[in-house]
């Protein structure tokens, strides 16, 4: 599946300091669901099958998704907030002992004893110490609700919001699921010790490491939300998803697919996914599917079938469905649609939007 394995382009993003906290207002009503038993440490067995999953991991990566994969937003080494697919444990009986949004944050969560269970280079992005009352579900409205328990450990406030986009962006990758709720002993959470606040439904729309665009007045832009290379000390790749404030535009999807092209801010952190001489032929959303037609000067096809870079062709896929809500894209490169990847993927047909991004290799 496409983006199911670990990059091998380096990229970062820098997030804008001070920029409001884009978050949907609206409220939501219906909750329901069956609350869960506080986070804490996982039993002796499940934590022996975290503690062993970093030796099982390959140093290169696959392009295999993971069948029971989980996609959790983690703090890389360079302070981004960025997704990552894990293997969920399971118990003796093959059947996995929490829910998926339990697991989540169980990953999420800071714990020595389970520090290995992460890829190199990233750590979680909740503190030692925080303890969930409830995980609740409504699924006919889409809702997650996350129950805080009593004390919130000390969070510095260079960091709430990364924790709250860290929630909210694992909390949407579950099927069904496009809003969060947070409390804390069951009522509402609307700050965070900074002044931070939380709106009582909590959606994509915030958007995730925040930078704005030069001479763009936050009152007068829009966010686009794009996905760029990165890379780990070791050397592994990764996808990281930026959002990006530009002018107010009446075109989400082509505003972000040009600022796709124009590549990250800093690049000596980030690589462009793009070649700058990049120009959009076409780009029209036709029921489910996204076409984009792009024209590249100088490159030229090579026969029997054209091949490009796989981090161009998932980078455009991630970042054009983000954009547009359609879970298809369909590519072409100066007329060319019967493309291969370098991953060997084929895009002749409309490709889907991964369920997993970041698979780590077994």
């Amino acid at each position: 599946m496409i983006a199911s394995a670990v990059r091998r382009r380096s990229a970062k993003l820098i997030a804008s300091a001070g920029l409001v906290l884009l978050i949907a207002g609206c409220s939501f009503a219906g909750q329901q669901g069956k609350g869960s038993d506080p986070i804490d440490q996982p039993p002796a067995d499940v934590e022996s099958q975290m503690l062993q999953q970093t030796e099982q991991a390959a140093a290169s990566a696959s392009s295999v998704a993971i069948a029971d994969g989980l996609t959790v937003y983690l703090q890389d080494r360079h302070g981004f907030v960025a997704p990552m697919t894990l293997s969920q444990p399971q118990a003796d009986d093959g059947k996995t002992s929490r829910s998926p949004e339990e697991t989540a944050i169980a990953w999420m969560t800071a714990d020595p004893k389970l520090a290995m269970q992460l890829p190199p280079g990233f750590t979680p992005i909740l503190p030692q110490g925080t303890k969930i009352k409830a995980v609740r579900k409504d699924l006919a409205n889409g809702v997650v609700t996350i129950d805080f328990a009593s004390p919130l450990p000390t969070i510095a406030a260079s960091q709430e919001r990364k924790v709250v986009e860290a929630l909210v962006w694992t909390m949407t990758e579950l099927p069904g699921v496009e809003k969060v709720r947070l409390e804390l002993d069951g009522k509402p959470l609307t700050s965070l010790p900074s002044g931070l606040p939380i709106a009582s439904v909590l959606t994509r729309d915030m958007g995730i490491n925040l930078e704005q665009a030069a001479g763009v007045k936050a009152s007068r832009s829009m966010a686009v939300t794009l996905y760029f290379s990165a890379k780990t000390a070791e050397g592994e790749g990764y996808f990281v998803p930026v959002t990006r404030l530009v002018d107010r535009q009446p075109d989400r999807a082509r505003a972000a697919l040009n600022e796709l092209i124009k590549g990250p801010s800093d690049t000596k952190k980030l690589e462009p996914v793009l070649v700058s001489d990049t120009s959009v032929e076409q780009l029209s959303v036709l029921s489910d599917t996204v076409v984009v037609k792009l024209q590249e000067k100088g490159w030229v096809p090579k026969a029997p079938v054209p091949e490009v870079p796989a981090d161009m062709m998932q980078a455009l896929v991630l970042t054009m469905t983000e954009a547009t809500k359609a879970p298809k894209v369909q590519l072409a490169l100066n007329g060319n649609t019967e493309l291969l990847d370098t991953d060997n993927r084929s895009y002749a047909q409309p490709v889907t939007r991964p369920t997993q991004i970041n698979a780590l290799a077994r």
